[in-house]
Parts: structure tokens; C-alpha cells; sequence
């Protein structure tokens, strides 16, 4: 059984294992501990399958790495470590610094809970998470799904900014935008079951319960593309999808998705922040004085994007994204 994916060869958990190792000899000198979370470290991560059939590491490498203290000169460190391993592996590697003294007090994220129930220990104290609160189950915020619901409205928006461009897709682009495309189908069907109470970490329990969900929009195009996502994820075999017309494909997700978002939120309420904390992030990023989250404004701007309607600049909007993803 494979480690790090659900499918994957024992020579790929070898590569893996290596890059671990690379990864903590250059950041352990740094930090008390480094997790692994994401796929890889729950052992769902995704084999990419070359054409001649060998296996290669396909997800970006993930890792918490907790320290001491926690300022400017340490996150620059990090960052500058991020470039040299991602130079040395050929993969994404994103070292994200989180205090010892704060993980008592971590907020209920997805992210903090997917990290506190499926995760491997690289280097360091293997109970170092047994701080972080216990994020019960069956209340995970649902603005969590739309924050997730965002992030993968800007990937779709990256397509179609390349779209426009009638230069045709390289073999590179084309591999990440199929990759885009099945993330969007992978949110969908994570904040369905987010809606109806059903969510867990695992895509294993996850294929299950998707077919039992029947309130969302394009209940079976969502059921559909959800299951094939996942089985993408698990064997990832790109170079097989010679038939996949990006360009259609593209066209049908933007549509679930400007159905999607909007009903998504209206399964949510209540405020994701305090009020105060609200207002102080949009005098500061909006300059101006409001009640609602700047994600809200986000929430609004992805969907007249998508449209190509004028609003929000896309540059605007790129960099706000980053800020508050």
C-alpha cells in the first residue's frame, strides 16, 4: 500500500520520501517540526503517470512548519527556502510558519482541521499537533466552502484569461488547466457535502456520500464530475485524456460554476469575522467603511468576471484574492 497516494508505486513513496528528506535538511535547522498535509499527506496525493507508464510526484508539497517565534525575518527565510527546493525538486514546496505558543489557539479552518486529522510528521515532535483544538466533525464553518469555492473561481479565471489568447495551449498548459477544471468539480462536491453535513477528509468516505446528496444545482453534473475528479486525483493519467476539449469543458464548469456560488451562499450565515476586525480590513484594503467581509466583495467580483462584465480590474481583484484566499 502506497504512503502517499491511494494508487501510487512504491518507487514514487521512494522519490517522495527522498524529497522529505531534502525538505528537512534544509528547513529543520529552522523549526521545531515540519508537517505534511494536503494529499500527500493524508496518502491520497496524486501519481502523475508518465506516457512510458513510470510515476512522478504530481501535487505541491504542502508542510506546516512550526517555530519558536514568528516575524518578518523568519517568513522571509521561509519564502527564500521555498525557491531553492522548488529549484532542486521541479515541484511547488509552500513552507507555511505557524507559531508553537498559537496552535492551541488556531482558528476552525478547513485547512487546521484537514491538518489535524490527516497529516505526516516529516521532522520533529510526532504529537505536536495534539495542540490544536479538536475541531468537532459535523461543524465545520460553512464559510469555508466559500472561501474554497473563491480560490478555484480564480484558477477557472485563469483559464479564461488564457483563452483569449488564440495562441494554442502547450501540452504544459493544457495538463494544468485539466487540473483546474477537475479542482472546480472537487470543490463543488466538497461544498455540497459541507452543506448537507456530510463532509470528511477522505475521498474514500467522500465517493460515498456524494450520491446521496440531492440538494445542490446540476445535482448530477456536479455527482458526475466530482466522482471522475476524484478518480484523477487518485491514478493521474493526463497523457490518456487526448479527447478532452479544455476549451468545452472550461465553458460547462464556468456555468455550474455561476450557478453553484451563489446558492452556496446562501447556505451560509452570520458574519466570518468579528465586526470590528471587518471594518478595520476594509478601511485598510478597500478604503471604505463596511459591515461585510472583504471576501464578500470577492464572492461578487469573481462572478462578474467569469461573465466577462465589467467591474472589479482583474489585477485588483488577483491581488485581493491572494490576500484574503
Amino acid at each position: 500500500m502506497s504512503k502517499y497516494t491511494a494508487k501510487g508505486s512504491a518507487e514514487l513513496d521512494v522519490r517522495i520520501d527522498a524529497d522529505m528528506k531534502r525538505i528537512a535538511e534544509a528547513a529543520s535547522p529552522h523549526s521545531l517540526a515540519g508537517i505534511l498535509i494536503g494529499g500527500y499527506g493524508r496518502g491520497e496525493g496524486t501519481p502523475f503517470i508518465n506516457p512510458e507508464g513510470s510515476q512522478a510526484p504530481f501535487n505541491d508539497y504542502d508542510l506546516i512548519v512550526v517555530v519558536d517565534r514568528l516575524n518578518s525575518d523568519i517568513r522571509q527565510k521561509f519564502n527564500a527556502l521555498e525557491k531553492q527546493l522548488i529549484d532542486e525538486l521541479g515541484l511547488p514546496v509552500d513552507l507555511c510558519p505557524y507559531r508553537l505558543s498559537h496552535l492551541r489557539r488556531c482558528e476552525f479552518s478547513l485547512l487546521n482541521y484537514e491538518m489535524k486529522h490527516g497529516h505526516k510528521v516529516v521532522w520533529g515532535d510526532e504529537n505536536i499537533l495534539a495542540a490544536l483544538p479538536d475541531y468537532p466533525h459535523d461543524a465545520i464553518p460553512l464559510s469555508e466552502g466559500t472561501r474554497l469555492l473563491l480560490n478555484r473561481g480564480k484558477l477557472l479565471l485563469d483559464i479564461q484569461q488564457r483563452l483569449a489568447n488564440p495562441e494554442p495551449l502547450s501540452e504544459e498548459e493544457r495538463i494544468r488547466f485539466i487540473k483546474f477544471i477537475h479542482k472546480a468539480y472537487l470543490a463543488f462536491g466538497d461544498c455540497a457535502l459541507l452543506a448537507a453535513g456530510q463532509y470528511d477528509i477522505s475521498y474514500v468516505v467522500k465517493k460515498e456520500r456524494i450520491q446521496d446528496i440531492t440538494d445542490c444545482p446540476a445535482r448530477d453534473i456536479v455527482t458526475d464530475g466530482y466522482l471522475k475528479a476524484i478518480a484523477l486525483k487518485e491514478w493521474g493519467d493526463f497523457h490518456s485524456l487526448k479527447d478532452f476539449g479544455v476549451v468545452a469543458e472550461f465553458e460547462a464548469v464556468r456555468s455550474v460554476f455561476l450557478r453553484f456560488l451563489p446558492w452556496y451562499r446562501t447556505q451560509c450565515s452570520g458574519h466570518e469575522y468579528s465586526l470590528l476586525k471587518t471594518i478595520a480590513l476594509n478601511l485598510k484594503w478597500n478604503r471604505r467603511l463596511s459591515t461585510a467581509h472583504p471576501r464578500e466583495r470577492l464572492y461578487d467580483a469573481i462572478m462578474v468576471l467569469l461573465q466577462n462584465r465589467s467591474g472589479m480590474s482583474i489585477e485588483r481583484f488577483y491581488k485581493l484574492q491572494r490576500r484574503f484566499s
